[in-house]
C-alpha cells in the first residue's frame, strides 16, 4: 500500500467505519433487500480494513495408559567434571556428579587419593583441588596426550556403592625460552617478581631488566668492577659486591642514587635474608662471612669460619633461622657450614665430592641443594645434617635452583643448558638449551630463579644476554581493543569508561596508571573501568568557541598485566565535558534627541574573566545601529520610521524599534539582549487646497470635480466634509467628488427671484495625512436649478410573482410611471424590520426574506403576520414618489427543519440497517428527550447500485416511519455509486464523473420525498479527501452544487438545499483544505444564490467551543470567518448549520461529554449566524475505534449517558429562550 493509499484508507476508516460496521452487522443478519445494492459496502470493507472472523471450538480427547513394570535397582555412575588449572600453581579444580536409574541422591566418598600431589576434598559439596607437583607439571611436558593422575572415589546411592576412578588433568610446564633480553655484560643476577638485575664488571653498571614486558628500563652506576648481587626481599634496595675493589654499594632500586657504600675485604658472594635485615657476604681471603644490617648500612657481625676454609657460596634458609656457606679446605675437600644468622661460627654439616657452584634451600626448609663441579647435586636433610640423595647431572653445574614446591631442582650447566631433575627419584624430567651452542661459556652462567617460582633467569656473559625460561605454560598477552566512553555528567564532568582490554587465555587482568593525564585525573578499578573527571579549567579551555581537540580532549596510559608477565599498555583518549557560565549583562538605553538619534549601551560582566565581546544578532528594522567594542551604541532611526510612528493610530509598535545583541565570551556563552528604543516622531503637513474646474449636469444637477492638496511627505490624503446642508457631497479617496443637491435647493434655485447665495453652497473641506498634519479650505459648489415643466412619477404598483416555504421568500415587482418617460430608480427607504429585502434599482424586482425568528413568530401567534417596506421612485430630475409594499410572513412547512440556533438534533448515519423494530424504538427514545429531527444518509452508492436500478427500502422505512411520527428529516446525498465514480478513487469517496447523474439521482429522492424530507444536504466533508477524491476542489463541488440545487428545486421548490457540510480542518497538501478558504473559492466559482444555507462540522475535541477564540484556525474563528464570507457576497441572512458535532466519551468521561457537548450549545446558540445543531450521534456502537464508538447520547444498552440529560436541560432552556421571544411579539 502507498503512504497516500494508507493515508485515504485511514480516512475511510474514520469517516464510514460506523456505517460500514452496521452494514456488516445487516448482512450478518441476512437483510432481505438488494444484495447489489451492498456490493460496493463489501469493497470498501476491503479498503477500509473491517473484518468478521469465525471461530470454531474444538474439543481434544485425550487418554493416558499406565504401564506398570517391575524395576530393578542399578548401581549409580559417576564422573568430575573440571575447571581450568591454575596455570602458576597447577591447581584444578573438580566437581563430582553423580545419575542414578531411581532417580536417588547419589554420595562420594574418596577412598584413594593420587600418589604425588595434593588433594583437597570437600565432601558437603562433592568438590575438590588437586595440585601437582612442578616435576609432575614438567613431566607432563613430554607427552602429546594430557596427563592424567588418579584418584578413587566411592559413588553410593543408598542401597548400591560402586568405585569410580577419576583422572584428574596434569597441566604441562614445558621448558622454554619465553625471552632473550640483551643486558650488556652478563654477570651475577638477582630478582623480584618483576626486576631483574644483572652486573656488568667491565663498565661497572647493573643493567636492570622488567621481567613483565623482558625489556631493558634502566642502567644503575654501580661502583668500578661489581661481581656480585643480591636484592632485597621487597624490591627496594640493590646490593652490589666487588671482589677487587673491596666494596658492597648500596643502591635505592627506585632512583638508581648510591646510599650507601661500604668496606667488605674481597667480598665473593652475596645474599640478603628472606627477612631483609641482613646482607651476607663471604671472603674467600679471610675465610670468612661478613653481615651487613640493611637498616644502618653497617657491618653488625663477622662469623668465622674453621680454619682453612674459602667461603664459595651462601644461602639464607627461608624461615631465616640459618645461613648455610659451601667452602673447600685446606686439604681439598669441600663442606657445607652452617650457622645462625648473628653467630661468630659455624659448624660443618656435610662433606662434598667436589667444589660447590651454587647452594639453595627448600621453601620448606626442610633440604639443603648443593651443586658441584662434577655435576652432583647433592641433597642434605636439613634436620638430621644427612646426605639423603645424589643426582647426577652428567655436566659441570654452574647454576642451581629449586621449585617452590621442592619437588624439581634446576640445574644450569656451563653451556647454559637448563635441566629439570625430580628430587623424588632423581631422575631427568625436561631440559632446555638457551643457546645454539653447546660450548661452554666463557664464564659460567648464572641463575636466578623469580621469588614466585614463575621464571628462570640465565647469564649468557659472551653473548651479553639474558635467557628468560619460563617455568609456567605459554601465556597470550592481553590484547587491547577499543575502549568505550560514556556521556560526561553535565555537573561535574566526570567520564566513565572501560579500558577495553581482554585476555586470550582469560586470566584476570589489573591495571596500573602508567600515564597520568594532564587535564584532570582518572581513577581505573580493578574491574577494568574509570572515571575520569577534568579539572575546572579545562573544562572552561574545552569550552572555547572553535577550540582544537588537544584543548577538548585529555588522555592518559593504562597498563594492563595479565600476571603471566603478559603485559599491554593502552592510551584512553576521553573528551571533556565544556562548562561556561555566561555572562551578565546590564542594559541602558537613552531617549531620542532631536534628529531622533538614541544612544545607550550594553555592558557584559564574565564571572570567569573572559573577553567579552559585542555583536549585532538582529534587526532594527527601522533604522540603523552601530555598536563599539564595549557595548556603546547609537541608533538612528529612518525618515520612514519616524514618518510612520506620526501617523494617526499608531501603535506602540509602530513608535518602537528593537535589535539584539549579542553579548559572548569566547566559551559558548551568549546572551541576547533585546534593545528597544523609543523612535521619535517626525511630519510635514499638507499644504494649500482647492478643486479643479467643476462640471454640472443640468439634468441632474450633479456637480463632480476634484479637490487640490500638496503633502511634502506623499502621505495619501482624506478628505472629510463638515455640511453640506443643500445637498450631499461624496468625497473619493483620490479626492475627486460628486455633488448631490436636494429637491429643495434646485427648486428654490429654480425660482425667478432666486439670488447667487441660493444658487450655490459653500462646503468646509478639512484635508488630513493620517499622520497629525491637517490643511483646511471652502469648496463653492454651484446648484443648478431644474429645467423648466417637469413632473413626478405616479401610479405606483406593487405585484407579488411567488412565495417559497424552504426560507419564506417573497417575490414581487413595484412600478410607477413617469409623464415625461424619464428612467426611474428605485430604492428602499424604509424598512423592512422582521426581515432583510433586496430591490432591483432599474426593475423595481424586489425579493423579501424573513428572519428565522420573524417566521416561527408567525407560527407562534394568530393570524398572519405582515412586514412593510417603503420603495422611493425618482426619476432623477426631482420628481419622487413612494409607494410601501405589504408582504406576508411566510411559516416553515411542516417537514421543514428548524433552522433556530435552539433547534437541537440528532445525526444517525447508522439508521438505515435498523429493523422496523429498531428504528421504532430509536425514535421513541428521541421524541420522548424532546428531539424532533435528524439527519439521515441518503447514500446514492447504495440506492443506485446500477444506473436507473434503484433500491428504496432501506431510506423508505426511515423516511415514512419519521413522517408518520412528525419527525424532520435532513437528508444527506452522497456516496457515488462504482459506475458513477471518477476513475482512479476509492469506493465511497470519487467525485461523480457527470455531475448531471448526480442531478438526476438528487431530483428522484426529492421528487420521492417531497413533503417528507424538508432539507437536503449536498454532500458531506467536500474539503476532505476521504470523501471527496482524487482530491478536494471547491470548484468541482460547486459544479456539482449548482446541479444538485437546480434538480432539487425544480422537483420541491420548498425544500430547503444545505452546502458544503465542510470539516473543521486547516490546509494540508492534497489531503484536506480550510473550510474558509473552501467556502470563499466556492463563492469564486459562483456557488452565490445555490444553496440556502451553508452547512459546518466545528469539531475539536480536546478544547470547549467557547474557549477557541484565542486561536486563529479554531473550529469557532473559522465559523466567524465563514460568515464574514457570506456577508461579504450577500448571503449575511442566512445561516450555519452545525450538521454534526460531538465528543466522544471514550476520550474523556461521561461527565466531560456531558460539559463538553452543554458548552457548544450554549455558545452556539448566542453567534447571530448560527442555524441547528445535530448531535453525532444517538446511541454508541461496537466499533472497533473505540473513538467513533462512543459519541452516543445512550451507550450501546440504551441506557442514557450524562450526555442526554444535559441536551435535555439546553432544550429545556432554549424553549423558554423561544417563547419569551414569542411573548415580546404578542
Amino acid at each position: 500500500m502507498s503512504p497516500v493509499q494508507a493515508v485515504i484508507t485511514s480516512a475511510l476508516h474514520n469517516a464510514v467505519g460506523v456505517a460500514l460496521s452496521s452494514f456488516l452487522k445487516a448482512l450478518e443478519r441476512g437483510v432481505a433487500e438488494s444484495p447489489m445494492s451492498w456490493m460496493l459496502l463489501a469493497a470498501a470493507r476491503r479498503e477500509v480494513g473491517v473484518t468478521t472472523t469465525a471461530t470454531t471450538a474444538a474439543k481434544v480427547s485425550q487418554t493416558a495408559t499406565a504401564l506398570t513394570t517391575t524395576a530393578v535397582n542399578a548401581p549409580p555412575t559417576a564422573q568430575a567434571v573440571f575447571g581450568t588449572a591454575n596455570p602458576t600453581t597447577g591447581a584444578i579444580t573438580g566437581q563430582l556428579v553423580g545419575t542414578d536409574d531411581q532417580g536417588k541422591k547419589v554420595t562420594f566418598a574418596v577412598t584413594g587419593k593420587p600418589t604425588t600431589g595434593t588433594l583437597v576434598y570437600n565432601s558437603k559439596t562433592a568438590s575438590f583441588t588437586y595440585t601437582p607437583t612442578t616435576a609432575q607439571r614438567v613431566l607432563a611436558a613430554l607427552t602429546t596426550t594430557v596427563d592424567t593422575v588418579a584418584m578413587t572415589v566411592t559413588a553410593s546411592d543408598g542401597v548400591n556403592k560402586v568405585a569410580v576412578q577419576i583422572d584428574i588433568p596434569i597441566g604441562a610446564i614445558p621448558l622454554s625460552v619465553r625471552t632473550d633480553v640483551a643486558s650488556g655484560g652478563a654477570g651475577a643476577a638477582a630478582a623480584t617478581n618483576t626486576r631483574a638485575y644483572v652486573t656488568n664488571r667491565g663498565a661497572g653498571t647493573v643493567t636492570v631488566i622488567d621481567t613483565v614486558t623482558g625489556t631493558v628500563v634502566g642502567t644503575f652506576a654501580a661502583g668500578a668492577e661489581p661481581d656480585g648481587v643480591a636484592v632485597k626481599p621487597d624490591g627496594t634496595r640493590l646490593y652490589v659486591s666487588s671482589s677487587t675493589k673491596n666494596t658492597v654499594t648500596v643502591i635505592d632500586t627506585a632512583t638508581g642514587v648510591v646510599k650507601a657504600s661500604i668496606a667488605v675485604n674481597a667480598p665473593t658472594a652475596i645474599t640478603v635474608s628472606p627477612t631483609g635485615g641482613s646482607v651476607f657476604l663471604t671472603n674467600d681471603v679471610n675465610g670468612t662471612v661478613t653481615r651487613i644490617s640493611t637498616s644502618t648500612n653497617k657491618i653488625a657481625t663477622v662469623t668465622k669460619l674453621p680454619v682453612g676454609s674459602r667461603p664459595t657460596e651462601v644461602v639464607v634458609s627461608p624461615d631465616s633461622k640459618y645461613v648455610y656457606v659451601t667452602a673447600t679446605t685446606a686439604t681439598g675437600s669441600s663442606t657445607v657450614l652452617r650457622f645462625a644468622p648473628t653467630s661468630t661460627t659455624a659448624t660443618k654439616i656435610a662433606e662434598l665430592s667436589g667444589p660447590a657452584t651454587g647452594v639453595v634451600v627448600s621453601a620448606d626448609n626442610a633440604k639443603i641443594f648443593v651443586s658441584q663441579v662434577d655435576g652432583t647435586v647433592t641433597v642434605i636433610d636439613a634436620k638430621t645434617q644427612a646426605v639423603v640423595k645424589s643426582i647426577q647431572t652428567g655436566a659441570v653445574a654452574t647454576g642451581l635452583a629449586v621449585t617452590r614446591d621442592g619437588s624439581t631442582v634446576l640445574v644450569t650447566d656451563d653451556a647454559g643448558r637448563v635441566r629439570a631433575f625430580g628430587v623424588a627419584n632423581g631422575e631427568l624430567l625436561n631440559e632446555v638449551s638457551t643457546r645454539p651452542s653447546t660450548t661452554p661459556l666463557s664464564q659460567g652462567p648464572a641463575t636466578i630463579i623469580s621469588p614466585d617460582g614463575t621464571e628462570l633467569y640465565v647469564t649468557d656473559y659472551d653473548a651479553g644476554t639474558v635467557h628468560v625460561v619460563s617455568l609456567t605454560p605459554p601465556n597470550a598477552r592481553p590484547t587491547a581493543g577499543t575502549p568505550t566512553t560514556g556521556t560526561p555528567s553535565t555537573s561535574t564532568g566526570a567520564t566513565t569508561g572501560t579500558i577495553g582490554v581482554t585476555d586470550p587465555d582469560g586470566d584476570p587482568l589489573s591495571y596500573v596508571v602508567s600515564g597520568a593525564p594532564g587535564k584532570g585525573k582518572v581513577v581505573v578499578n580493578a574491574n577494568g573501568t574509570f572515571t575520569y573527571t577534568p579539572t575546572a579549567a579545562a573544562r572552561h579551555a574545552a569550552s572555547t568557541l572553535n577550540a582544537p581537540s588537544s584543548v577538548t580532549t585529555d588522555s592518559f596510559t593504562v597498563t594492563v598485566y595479565d600476571g603471566r608477565r603478559g603485559v599491554v599498555t593502552t592510551t584512553i583518549t576521553v573528551a571533556i565535558s565544556p562548562t561556561n557560565k555566561v555572562p551578565t549583562v546590564k542594559k541602558t538605553v537613552g531617549s531620542p534627541n532631536a534628529s531622533g538619534v538614541v544612544t545607550g549601551s550594553v555592558k557584559g560582566t564574565d564571572p570567569e574573566k573572559d573577553l567579552v565581546t559585542y555583536s549585532q544578532a538582529s534587526g532594527p528594522t527601522k533604522g540603523i545601529v552601530t555598536l563599539t567594542a564595549t557595548g556603546a551604541f547609537t541608533y538612528t532611526p529612518t525618515a520612514e520610521a519616524r514618518h510612520a510612528a506620526m501617523k494617526i493610530g499608531a501603535t506602540a509598535a509602530d513608535k518602537k524599534d528593537t535589535f539584539t545583541v549579542a553579548v559572548a565570551d569566547g566559551h559558548g556563552g551568549v546572551v541576547n539582549v533585546v534593545v528597544s528604543v523609543t523612535i521619535k516622531p517626525a511630519n510635514v503637513a499638507p499644504t494649500g487646497g482647492g478643486s479643479t474646474p467643476v462640471q454640472t449636469d443640468p439634468r441632474t444637477g450633479v456637480v463632480t470635480g476634484t479637490l487640490t492638496t500638496v503633502d511634502a511627505d506623499g502621505d495619501p490624503l482624506t478628505y472629510s466634509v463638515t455640511g453640506p446642508k443643500k445637498g450631499s457631497i461624496v468625497v473619493r479617496p483620490d479626492g475627486t467628488f460628486t455633488y448631490t443637491p436636494t429637491t429643495a435647493a434646485r427648486d428654490a434655485a429654480s425660482a425667478a427671484n432666486a439670488t447667487a447665495a441660493t444658487k450655490s453652497e459653500a462646503i468646509a473641506i478639512t484635508v488630513t495625512d493620517g499622520y497629525g498634519g491637517t490643511a483646511k479650505f471652502t469648496l463653492t459648489v454651484p446648484i443648478e436649478p431644474y429645467p423648466p415643466g417637469n413632473r413626478p412619477p405616479s401610479n405606483g404598483q406593487v405585484v407579488v410573482t411567488s412565495t417559497s416555504s424552504a426560507l419564506g421568500t417573497v417575490t414581487g415587482t413595484v412600478t410607477s410611471v413617469d409623464p415625461e418617460g424619464d428612467p426611474l430608480k428605485y430604492t428602499v427607504t424604509g424598512g423592512p424590520t422582521k426581515g432583510v429585502v433586496k430591490v432591483d434599482p432599474l426593475t423595481g424586482a424586489f425579493t423579501y426574506t424573513p428572519s428565522v425568528d420573524a417566521r416561527y413568530t408567525a407560527l407562534a401567534t394568530p393570524g398572519e403576520d405582515v412586514d412593510k417596506f417603503t420603495v422611493t421612485v425618482s426619476d432623477g430630475l426631482g420628481g419622487v414618489t413612494t409607494t410601501t409594499v405589504s408582504v406576508t410572513v411566510v411559516t416553515p412547512a411542516a417537514s421543514a427543519v428548524d433552522q433556530r440556533p435552539t433547534g437541537i438534533a440528532v445525526h444517525v448515519p447508522d439508521m438505515l440497517f435498523y429493523t422496523q423494530a429498531q428504528i421504532n424504538d430509536a425514535f421513541d427514545a428521541l421524541q420522548a428527550n424532546g428531539i424532533d429531527t435528524v439527519r439521515v444518509l441518503i447514500p446514492w452508492a447504495a440506492i443506485e447500485t446500477f444506473p436507473g436500478v434503484y433500491s428504496w427500502t432501506a431510506v423508505d422505512r426511515v423516511v415514512n416511519t419519521a413522517a408518520l411520527r412528525g419527525i424532520k428529516v435532513l437528508g444527506v446525498l452522497n456516496s457515488t455509486p462504482l459506475w458513477a465514480a471518477a476513475p482512479n478513487t476509492l469506493p465511497l469517496a470519487g467525485m461523480p464523473k457527470d455531475n448531471a447523474q448526480f442531478a438526476k439521482f438528487a431530483k428522484a429522492v426529492a421528487t420521492r420525498y417531497k413533503g417528507k424530507v424538508g432539507s437536503y444536504e449536498v454532500w458531506n466533508e467536500p474539503n476532505g479527501i476521504q470523501f471527496w477524491q482524487p482530491s478536494p476542489n471547491a470548484a468541482q463541488y460547486t459544479e456539482l452544487l449548482k446541479a444538485a440545487y437546480t434538480a432539487i428545486k425544480s422537483a420541491d421548490p420548498n425544500a430547503v438545499v444545505v452546502a458544503a457540510a465542510v470539516g473543521a480542518v486547516v490546509d494540508f497538501g492534497n489531503f484536506s483544505v480550510n473550510p474558509v478558504r473552501f467556502i470563499s473559492e466556492m463563492y469564486d466559482a459562483g456557488a452565490a444564490g445555490y444553496f440556502d444555507a451553508l452547512s459546518f462540522h466545528p469539531y475539536l475535541y480536546n478544547q470547549a467551543f467557547s474557549q477557541q477564540g484565542a486561536y486563529p484556525e479554531s473550529p469557532l474563528n473559522q465559523a466567524k470567518r465563514i460568515y464574514a464570507l457570506m456577508v461579504a457576497n450577500g448571503d449575511g441572512d442566512k445561516k450555519i448549520w452545525a450538521t454534526e458535532y460531538g465528543q466522544p466519551s471514550s476520550l474523556v468521561s461521561q461527565a466531560s461529554q456531558a460539559l463538553f457537548l452543554g458548552d457548544f450549545l450554549r455558545t452556539w446558540r448566542t453567534l447571530p449566524f448560527a442555524g441547528p445543531t445535530f448531535i453525532h450521534q444517538l446511541v454508541d456502537t461496537n466499533d472497533a475505534s473505540a473513538t467513533e464508538a462512543s459519541f452516543g447520547l445512550f451507550d450501546t444498552n440504551w441506557v442514557p449517558k450524562l450526555a442526554l440529560f444535559t441536551v435535555k436541560l439546553v432544550l429545556a432552556e432554549n424553549k423558554l429562550i423561544e417563547a419569551a421571544k414569542n411573548a415580546t411579539a404578542l
